[in-house]
């Protein structure tokens, strides 16, 4: 049952099959009629009132009139007998009252969430009430718990930061003199957080709303932003006894400018598409780290390069002062290269991907398509124990609003007769209750009208000798219960009201599964959609999510495919050689497939939170591809020289990288909200499956495929 509140008639008056007047009398006559019974000492139950009014489930009985209870009793026990106190309900286990409210004001909006957060900080007092513990639910309070959510991610994100912090100190200081080291790891951490500041001010003059989740947005770009600093760091001191720094910023952006290129763009495209997700949450968070993106990338040769220029003092600044333990041996490089162009280590990594690719195959296939609404809020929330309420509520009582637009002439007996197929139709979809559940006015009404032209009729006033169905009596009706909003009327050619359009509901049970809730939800559509003399539409609060979950696996497969098809459009634009290109395209699908299996085995589930992180990874999964395969295509000499030098230069960024990023999302994991979790997660994963692929099975593709050009 839904209403708004402050009245019945609103509360009930299109979802409850009695008047409102006889409804507000229920209590007191009751009341009455034991007083006289205990006056009168009379203790029968076969009175003519203990016949006509019965406390029941679903329905119970007022005067021979139906009450329908099935929306607000849950776990009920009841007896065929009916007891004195008029009932035959026995037990009991938790009663459910619903609210919606008209929130059209920022005033309304305001008192609202006050009044819910009060209430909900109420219910955690074990003590509140001597007979009654309660709990409560709503949009406000589920907010607010989403907000403490993001507020503990954001609290240990700043220690996963100052690991970060530690780790790209560590890197510079191994690459450069000591005294240079504080104003380069400033401007490598710099850049990144002027971005997302540059994306928030975005949002905002665009008055989009900031959401909860949109505060991972800086550490992300974090992440990424100190990846092109390490890269650019390591060609610039390659390029050392380039006596002048013109010269020297000169090679440094011929050399990395391409490939950061690639991974900046591929990046912005990624979240990009995550933007037209169909949660609002996720679609802004991906929107603000897009722009992130492009403006990192702008500062990466704007405001890190020209500090890596200016700081650099005479041309010998720069020389490194210490030997770099993150850099590869050369022996070690040499023997890895011949290692990687042997057949050995072909077959290595053909044995390595059959394997994957089988635990991966079996990972997706087992991936349950679904939605726990509980996956938003910490697992430590007073929630829970609301949602365990919701979800008992939801077995026992599903309701699902169809909206008639065009309603049907109950005069015309072949038009009515296809309504009530239709609503028949749809109270024989499975788990659906069937008639006696059913929440349509129309019986009442017919019932009403039917028993005032049996009136008029015996006293031979009605005109005709059988009862058909009309609307005479409609307006007269609708007043007896105060004009219920969800029935609308107009007015016939004769000057008569007559019935436009309504809210029925159906009611299911055994729908705590949102996959079978989705299910059942497009069963139903279909039924609608064959009666298009109705124009009747579903009305699920949930229809976005639960349109989503039928489709979630053919819409991630349909977003990867279309990200990595644009990636494989930007590739084009700086890697020349077409093979080059396809195996690049190769590895970033391979990364993408694999990593789906692999969360399906770290307990994820199909589901909007897993498509938005994978289309998220998948433009990470650019970053440990496109520097290795940029570089191999550059560089002349056999396939052993260009992929031993290709990993000369860019192993240790790639390594560096992986591991700046995982330092950042770290302490991810010890937050209690499943979907900033299933977020670092996937971050773990990428990066692991990046690495294997950009470091083993990339070079094994690229000396395989490629022709081996001499100097």
């Amino acid at each position: 049952m839904h209403g708004d509140g402050r009245d019945y008639p609103t509360l009930c008056a299109y979802s409850c099959v009695i008047p409102y007047d006889q409804y507000a009398y229920f209590a007191k006559e009751l009341s009455a009629q034991r007083i006289n019974q205990s006056d009168n000492g009379d203790n029968s139950d076969e009175t003519e009132f203990d016949n006509q009014t019965i406390f029941d489930y679903p329905l119970s009985k007022l005067y021979g009139n139906e009450l329908f209870m099935g929306s607000n009793l849950f776990g009920v026990q009841k007896s065929d007998t009916l007891y004195k106190n008029h009932s035959k309900i026995t037990h009991v286990g938790s009663i459910v009252l619903w609210y919606s409210f008209n929130v059209d004001t920022r005033k309304r909006k305001e008192l609202l969430r006050k009044v819910t957060v009060q209430l909900f900080e109420l219910s955690k007092i074990d003590d509140t009430t001597t007979f009654i513990k309660f709990n409560i639910f709503g949009d406000e309070i589920a907010n607010s718990e989403m907000i403490r959510g993001a507020y503990e991610a954001t609290k240990l994100m700043i220690i996963g930061f100052f690991l970060l912090l530690g780790f790209v100190f560590f890197v510079v200081w191994h690459k450069l003199r000591a005294k240079k080291v504080p104003v380069v790891v400033l401007a490598a951490v710099l850049s990144p957080f002027l971005a997302a500041t540059v994306s928030f001010a975005i949002i905002a003059w665009i008055q989009f709303p900031f959401y909860s989740i949109m505060c991972v947005t800086p550490f992300l770009i974090l992440g990424i932003g100190v990846d092109d600093a390490f890269i650019m760091l390591q060609s610039w001191c390659l390029y050392n006894t380039v006596p002048s720094k013109k010269d020297r910023l000169t090679r440094v952006f011929i050399e990395i400018g391409p490939s950061i290129s690639i991974t900046s763009i591929t990046n912005m495209v990624a979240f990009g598409i995550g933007y037209l997700t169909p949660t609002p949450q996720m679609s802004l968070f991906c929107l603000s780290t897009s722009i992130a993106c492009f403006v990192d990338y702008i500062l990466t040769f704007t405001l890190f390069a020209p500090v890596l220029y200016i700081n650099s003092g005479d041309e010998q600044c720069y020389i490194p002062a210490k030997k770099s333990i993150d850099q590869m041996n050369d022996d070690f490089i040499h023997w890895y290269s011949k290692f990687i162009c042997s057949w050995k280590g072909k077959i290595l990594a053909l044995l390595f991907l059959i394997l994957l690719y089988s635990l991966s195959i079996f990972g997706v296939m087992t991936m349950k398509s679904t939605f726990e609404p509980a996956k938003a809020f910490p697992s430590d929330s007073p929630l829970a124990s609301s949602l365990n309420g919701v979800k008992l509520a939801f077995s026992e009582f599903s309701p699902l609003q169809i909206i008639v637009n065009k309603a049907p002439n109950i005069s015309d007996q072949q038009e009515y007769s296809a309504f009530y197929e239709m609503v028949t139709s749809l109270e024989s979809v499975p788990n659906s209750y069937g008639r006696q559940w059913t929440l349509l006015f129309l019986k009442a009404y017919e019932m009403f009208d039917q028993k005032i032209f049996s009136f008029l009729h015996a006293f031979g006033f009605s005109g005709q000798n059988h009862y058909i169905p009309s609307y005479d009596n409609l307006g007269y009706f609708l007043r007896q219960i105060r004009n219920p909003p969800m029935i609308k009327t107009k007015q016939n050619e004769n000057g008569i009201e007559v019935l436009s359009s309504f809210i029925m509901t159906i009611v299911a049970h055994n729908l705590t599964e949102w996959a079978n809730r989705a299910i059942y939800v497009d069963q139903c559509r279909s039924i609608v959609n064959n009666y298009p003399q109705f124009n009747s539409s579903i009305r699920d609060g949930d229809a976005a999510i639960l349109d989503l979950i039928l489709t979630v696996k053919m819409d991630l497969v349909g977003s990867i495919a279309v990200t990595v098809f644009c990636m494989a459009i930007v590739c084009i634009f700086f890697i020349v050689d077409k093979i080059g290109v396809f195996v690049v395209t190769l590895i970033i699908s391979s990364i993408c497939f694999t990593l789906v299996g692999s969360l399906s085995w770290w307990g994820a589930d199909m589901d909007p939170v897993t498509m938005v992180d994978v289309l998220i990874a998948t433009g990470f999964s650019v970053d440990y591809t496109a520097h290795i395969a940029f570089k191999f295509y550059k560089v002349e000499g056999s396939n052993h020289q260009r992929i031993k030098q290709a990993l000369q230069e860019m192993s240790g960024p790639m390594l560096q990288a992986g591991i700046s990023t995982v330092l950042c999302m770290l302490p991810l994991i010890f937050v209690p909200t499943y979907a900033i979790l299933a977020f670092a997660k996937t971050v773990f994963l990428v990066v692991a499956l990046g690495l294997i692929h950009g470091i083993f099975i990339l070079p094994v593709l690229l000396t395989t495929l490629s022709y081996r050009r001499q100097l």
